[in-house]
């Protein structure tokens, strides 16, 4: 196992935390089609989230969260961007419409957190960006508990990569 899929993996368990902490139920993903193989890159979501809501709200949608280690987000989605109709997303959205792409990093840009999310639902073709985790208005996750992960995150790297 090399350093980056250590990342990956450690990446998905830190965001499943950040979910469970903001009361989402977790679940694995329940496929769409018989074969997710969607060409470049297997595309499995890592599980779906579902934030309970009040009795009188009703039951609220799940959504299919994918989790990505990438040491530079900015640069990763500005690539996905210029690849138009063959990007990840305009791939995973034909079978994920509603998928969230959460992407964890140890190299933010200046002022932006580690775990960025890309939200399907609302991308168009073309250019990509990303939100803080935090600052996405559906999902309730506060920016106390993405700066604890955050901590986490940075600790658990460090140690990983002898920094």
């Amino acid at each position: 196992m090399d350093l980056l899929e250590i990342k990956g993996r450690i990446s998905v368990a830190l965001v499943e935390s950040i979910f469970r902490r903001a009361g989402f139920a977790l679940a694995p993903p329940v496929a769409l089609e018989a074969s997710p193989r969607l060409g470049r890159e297997d595309l499995i979501p890592d599980f779906q989230a579902t934030l309970p809501g009040a009795p009188d709200e009703g039951a609220r949608t799940p959504r299919v969260v994918e989790v990505r280690y990438r040491p530079q987000v900015g640069q990763y989605l500005l690539i996905e961007g210029q690849r138009g109709p063959h990007s990840l997303f305009a791939v995973a959205k034909r079978q994920w419409p509603t998928l969230f792409f959460v992407f964890v990093t140890d190299h933010p840009e200046p002022g932006r957190s580690c775990f960025q999310v890309v939200d399907l639902a609302s991308w168009a073709a073309g250019a990509v960006t990303a939100l803080d985790l935090h600052d996405h208005d559906g999902l309730r996750i506060f920016r106390q508990n993405v700066e604890e992960h955050e901590a986490l995150l940075r600790r658990m790297f460090a140690l990983l990569t002898g920094g």
